[in-house]
């Protein structure tokens, strides 16, 4: 009996109502399509897949789940019975999204915006992972999901999905370390991290920013530069705390009480603004250390900054990231901060005094 024959009277056993029978009839001709497989395109080839496809919707979850495994390598594999399970519960569709090649680059744009969230995980187990399936994958996918799909090395990423991770990152601990690791992050991103990420994390920006070549390090700052106008470019607020800040410095008034001063009054951006100045930092570093709920950013800018452990503590307390216990609290703080080398400090800051001397510039 040919291969036709064999599916016209496989199809014709389809009919079975016996589960069992059809978890059958979906081996056997699943074999036969292993065993002598059609050329794509063929009217064979459409014949297996609509045979499957209809025996795969009528068998339970496990029969397909099996049927995914079997087919999820397969470069041959009937392209709507592919579809099919990829779409289906994640039990069945997970090999197939994380291997699958007869899936094109639309079809897991198109799933990574439809689909679950576990089937967006899936997919960044892929050995390959297009620039937009990746920003697919980020614009829908949580946390832990986007982390995953950093940590493939084999995932790209456009300059626009890195921007949104860091974003992300600067709160979201878990996305810290694969974005650290990546061998292709854009170094100025890597240096809006540094204030907020641990400090073995930032052991590895700063070595990372030592051995680029200073013509990409030139580029890096031009980038950060010209994002960091964007996002502040139409923020009435930070002009005139700029102006102000511009004000005191003439007075002669732009010093450590003024911060304090501005905190308590709840003036926090014409602090950011001041401590930017005082730092020597752009008005994001500044930011991102009075507003991140660790203190270490705010410790690398104070103590390259040469400011004393007290005034360190007060504002790091006034910025209202603290607990309940002050003491401890101070007690803590201060201990965080003769910790602190200010070597390392430096070091830390070298990157954002550079991008602040870009906008200078």
């Amino acid at each position: 009996m040919n291969i036709q024959s064999k599916l016209h009277h496989l199809t014709g056993l389809a009919r079975e109502k016996s589960s069992e029978r059809r978890r059958a009839l979906l081996r056997e001709v699943t074999d036969l399509f292993f065993d002598e497989t059609p050329q794509s395109g063929s009217g064979e080839h459409q014949q297996f897949d609509a045979v499957l496809s209809a025996l795969a919707a009528q068998t339970a979850q496990d029969a397909r789940a099996e049927l995914a495994h079997r087919f999820a390598d397969a470069p041959l594999a009937p392209r709507g019975l592919v579809m099919q399970l990829a779409r289906d519960a994640i039990e069945v569709a997970a090999p197939i999204l994380a291997q699958s090649g007869v899936l094109t680059e639309d079809d897991l744009v198109a799933i990574a915006n439809e689909a679950s969230e576990d089937h967006r995980r899936a997919m960044t187990a892929r050995s390959s992972v297009s620039e937009r399936v990746s920003d697919a994958i980020v614009a829908n996918g949580t946390d832990e999901t986007v982390a995953r799909l950093v940590a493939n090395d084999g995932a790209q990423l456009s300059r626009s999905a890195f921007e949104t991770v860091t974003r992300r990152a600067e709160t979201s601990p878990v996305l810290q370390a694969p974005m650290v690791n990546r061998a292709d992050a854009p170094a100025d991103l890597l240096g809006d991290l540094m204030g907020v990420v641990e400090s073995s994390l930032r052991d590895r920006i700063l070595k990372r920013f030592e051995t680029l070549d200073p013509a990409i390090a030139e580029a890096a700052m031009a980038a950060s530069h010209a994002r960091l106008e964007a996002r502040l470019a139409e923020d009435k607020a930070i002009t005139e705390a700029r102006r102000f800040v511009t004000t005191r410095r003439m007075r002669k008034e732009l010093d450590g009480s003024l911060l304090v001063r501005l905190l308590r009054e709840g003036e926090r951006v014409k602090c950011c603004a001041a401590l930017a100045e005082l730092a020597e930092v752009d008005h994001s570093a500044a930011q991102r250390a009075l507003d991140h709920h660790s203190p270490d950013g705010l410790a690398l800018i104070c103590k390259a900054a040469g400011f004393d452990k007290a005034l360190f503590v007060t504002l790091a307390i006034l910025r209202g990231q603290t607990r309940a216990n002050l003491t401890s609290d101070a007690q803590a703080l201060g201990a965080l901060y003769s910790a602190l080398a200010k070597e390392d400090a430096e070091r830390a800051m070298r990157f954002w005094r550079m991008r602040r001397d870009m906008q200078a510039a």
